[in-house]
């Protein structure tokens, strides 16, 4: 029985008329450069979307307890304990706009100062009872990036000062003005201004679990917080990298 024939490959020089175009090579990385670089990339990637899950969590989570301590704010009667109850509940509120903000934008490490700062504003108005809640609260901000963690702790400044503006004895033509302005040492400057009551002679901030709040908090942000108050109203500020 004939064997089949086996075809037998053949070879041609380059140059030669009529020869095969040489077989498709698989492309890789030049360099071993190239290929890390690809995959540090691919990291980076994936660790700023699993930053930004973890930011949504937070979020979600923070709503979540606000809205379990308003089920329960209801049920105090005594009026300090209501106020103290409440105030805290800001408090967890001003880091929850954040999370929202930093959501809400993708930025993931920051977001916009003015506008968190007008946000905040209103939600701590809106905390507010009775007349003082009308009280006119004017915000002016140069146009500032803020990383989170340095928004986490002025957050929570602007909540204590503007709380302690509200709660002041004002005249019929109250205000409170809050301004950002950026310095030019790399840090810029919140200042919080009311034309309300004076603080009493020797006040010590100390007293006050608010302000020894803001107190604390301006140092993690390399100042200290001043206050300057007299007939005309109180002046509260502090300064911040950027």
């Amino acid at each position: 029985m004939p064997m089949p024939l086996r075809s037998s490959a053949v070879f041609l020089p380059p140059d030669h008329p009529g020869s095969a175009p040489a077989p498709e090579v698989a492309s890789f990385p030049t360099s071993k450069a190239e290929s890390f670089e690809d995959r540090l990339n691919t990291r980076i990637q994936e660790l700023e979307s699993e930053l930004r899950e973890l930011q949504h969590r937070a979020k979600n989570s923070l709503q979540m307890v606000i809205s379990l301590l308003k089920l329960q704010a209801g049920r105090i009667r005594d009026p300090d304990a209501r106020a103290a109850y409440e105030q805290t509940m800001l408090r967890i509120e001003t880091l929850a706009i954040l999370y929202r903000q930093l959501h809400e934008t993708g930025s993931g490490t920051h977001v916009d100062l003015g506008r968190y700062v007008e946000t905040l504003c209103d939600a701590v108005k809106g905390n507010a009872q009775g007349g003082i809640a009308r009280i006119p609260v004017s915000i002016t901000s140069d146009p500032i990036q803020i990383g989170l963690y340095e928004a986490m702790p002025l957050g929570l400044i602007i909540a204590e000062l503007l709380t302690n503006s509200l709660h002041h004895a004002y005249p019929d033509d109250g205000w409170i003005r809050v301004s950002v302005r950026q310095e030019p040492n790399g840090r810029a400057r919140l200042t919080v201004e009311d034309n309300g009551r004076a603080l009493p002679a020797g006040f010590d901030t100390s007293a006050e679990d608010g302000l020894m709040l803001a107190e604390a908090l301006a140092g993690q942000l390399g100042d200290t917080l001043s206050t300057d108050s007299d007939a005309a109203g109180t002046t509260a500020g502090v300064s911040f990298p950027i």
